[in-house]
């Protein structure tokens, strides 16, 4: 007959290595999710443009994604990438949070119980076109 406690740490190990399984098949699944949603934001139809001075040398543009989980940053030539939106995440060892404030685009930073506030662009607005 086996061991009550024998049985328990072998159901506990099979649970455990379940939960890893699951956890980690995802994220192989989310690559190309997040590739397939950065593509999908087209530089000049963005409704956020970059403020002065953050991206000094590169034009970048901002869409948020439609089920308005990801943020993705696209650039002029067409190269593009997708962040968190509306919810913590951490990169390089520094928390971040990207939201909308009225009618900006925010990024706020933690790194070493410092926060940092920078306003990445603002909602792009239609200009008459002259003739």
């Amino acid at each position: 007959m086996i061991d009550m406690k024998y049985s328990r740490s072998i159901f506990g190990a099979l649970f455990t290595f379940l939960v890893g399984v699951g956890l980690t098949a995802p994220a192989n699944a989310g690559i190309k999710d997040e590739y397939d949603r950065a593509q999908e934001c087209d530089y000049s139809k963005a409704e956020y443009g970059s403020d002065v001075g953050v991206f000094d040398e590169v034009k970048v543009r901002f869409c948020i994604s439609e089920d308005r989980r990801f943020v993705i940053y696209v650039m002029r030539s067409g190269k593009s990438w997708a962040l968190p939106f509306d919810r913590d995440y951490r990169q390089a060892g520094v928390l971040s949070l990207n939201t909308i404030e009225d009618d900006k685009l925010v990024h706020y930073s933690k790194k070493k119980g410092v926060v940092e506030r920078v306003i990445l662009g603002r909602k792009r607005t239609e200009r008459p076109v002259l003739y």
